[in-house]
This record gives C-alpha cells, structure tokens and sequence, in this order.
C-alpha cells in the first residue's frame, strides 16, 4: 500500500516541476534545452520502475501517471488572466507525450512478479524412472 502511495506523490511532484521546468534550461545555440523534457523522460521512466519493482505488478508502473495527470492537466489549463504554464509548443507536446508513454513502456515491457498479468512458474514433469 504504502508503495502506491508513494507512486501517486512521486507522479504529483513530476508533474509539478516538470511543468514549471519546461521553459527553462540552457539555450546553446539559441536552441532550448528543456529540463522539464529531461525531468520527463529520466523521472516518468525511472519512478514507474521503482514503483513497479517495489509492487511487482504492472498496474505499479501506472500508479505514478494518477498524480501527475491531475497536476500537468490543472497547470496546462489557461486561466481568465490568460496566466499558461504549460504553452501550446512543440516542448510542451513531448513533454506530455513523455510524460504519459514512458509508464506505459515500463509497464508493458518485461514480466510482472505478481498480480493477474503474472505467469505462472513453468512445472517440470517428474521423471519417471527407465528401466
């Protein structure tokens, strides 16, 4: 349970800085390179794996993706004010493309320890013995 927790925090706190960090970063070369696309692709893919191993499920690499959906969609929505976090730019879609397929990659990909998705361990036939 607390592993879930801990998904749903981690996904919050993604979210939060990864929508604030968009803008930013250096610029060599007039050309950004943003820290919320890294954020992105380095904590939606590292934290769902953490979560995954901590569970063993599949359903643990998509707990995260709860508490960052919320956030990134409220901060990306504009305002009366015309106030935007999140701007309708080409770093702004990867950002949520990142953000949303990097945990179902790692929920997809490899085998789960535990839960429905889980295959059972192959049985060996006892050998009997010839004679």
């Amino acid at each position: 349970m607390g592993s879930y927790v801990f998904g749903v925090i981690a996904g919050f706190v993604l979210g939060l800085y990864g929508v604030v960090l968009v803008a930013s970063g250096p610029r060599p070369g007039g050309t950004l390179i943003s820290v919320g696309l890294l954020l992105a692709l380095i904590g939606n893919t590292g934290v769902p794996l953490l979560v995954r191993w901590l569970t063993g499920t599949r359903l643990g690499a998509m707990i995260p993706l709860i508490g960052w959906t919320p956030i990134v969609l409220a901060l990306a929505a504009s305002r009366t004010e015309g106030d935007l976090l999140l701007k309708a730019t080409a770093t702004g879609y990867l950002f949520l493309a990142i953000g949303v397929l990097a945990p179902v990659v790692v929920a997809v990909l490899g085998r789960a320890r535990r839960g429905l998705t889980a295959l059972p361990p192959v049985m060996e036939r006892p050998r009997v013995p010839s004679r």
